[in-house]
């Protein structure tokens, strides 16, 4: 039985390991996007085995130590590089609306006010923005454009959260070149904020 339960352990830790998720999540995903997938042609990758390649992928970072020697999901990288672009496609219309939301409700307004005044003293913080330099392999094109003056080519992803940590927002379009402030006041997301605060929504005043 103790073996058994350490193989299993074992076997969970992995999966989560090589997919940064939960077997459970996986599905809960796989659930969501499938009806979202056309039909599957003979011999054709179903969407359970799409959504394994792109989770290994994004948790890797690259084909070649991931999706293009693991013999469990194994793709030719040409056959990866159309799979990966329709099923990011799918999780982006579908989870992101969900689960990415810069809406607060009162209730969680007010206890994100508690927490960050209880961090730093500051009063009525209900999220805090940044921007997080995302590792690149060097682009062919606009090269100069994603090195950063931190030393290496990345993205510039302008992330905000609330106090729980759950990104409230996120974009992704922006090279590593881009500082934080530029990227901020070209996003939308500045403009957003502020036509909420001149509605009267007091929460989404930009410190």
């Amino acid at each position: 039985m103790l073996c058994s339960n350490v193989l299993k352990m074992f076997i969970l830790f992995r999966f989560k390991k090589n997919f940064r998720v939960s077997k459970e999540i996986f599905l809960d995903i796989l659930k969501e996007i499938e009806p979202k997938f056309p039909p599957v042609r003979a011999k054709g990758l179903t969407p359970k085995e799409m959504l394994a390649a792109t989770l290994r992928f994004l948790a890797e970072g690259s084909y070649q130590n991931g999706v293009g020697k693991d013999f469990n999901i194994a793709i030719a990288q040409p056959t990866f590089s159309v799979v990966f672009a329709k099923c990011l496609k799918i999780l982006e219309d579908t989870l992101a609306p969900k689960w990415i939301q810069t809406e607060m409700s009162p209730n969680d307004q007010q206890a994100a006010r508690r927490y960050f005044y209880a961090k730093s003293g500051i009063p009525g913080v209900v999220m805090c923005a940044d921007g997080t330099h995302i590792k690149i392999v060097a682009p062919v094109e606009d090269r100069d454009h994603h090195y950063n003056r931190k030393g290496y080519y990345s993205i510039n992803a302008l992330i905000i959260c609330d106090h729980q940590m759950r990104i409230r927002y996120v974009n992704g379009s922006y090279s590593g070149a881009n500082h934080d402030s530029h990227i901020w006041t070209v996003c939308g997301i500045d403009a957003f904020f502020a036509a909420k605060h001149q509605r009267g929504e007091t929460s989404y005043k930009v410190l």
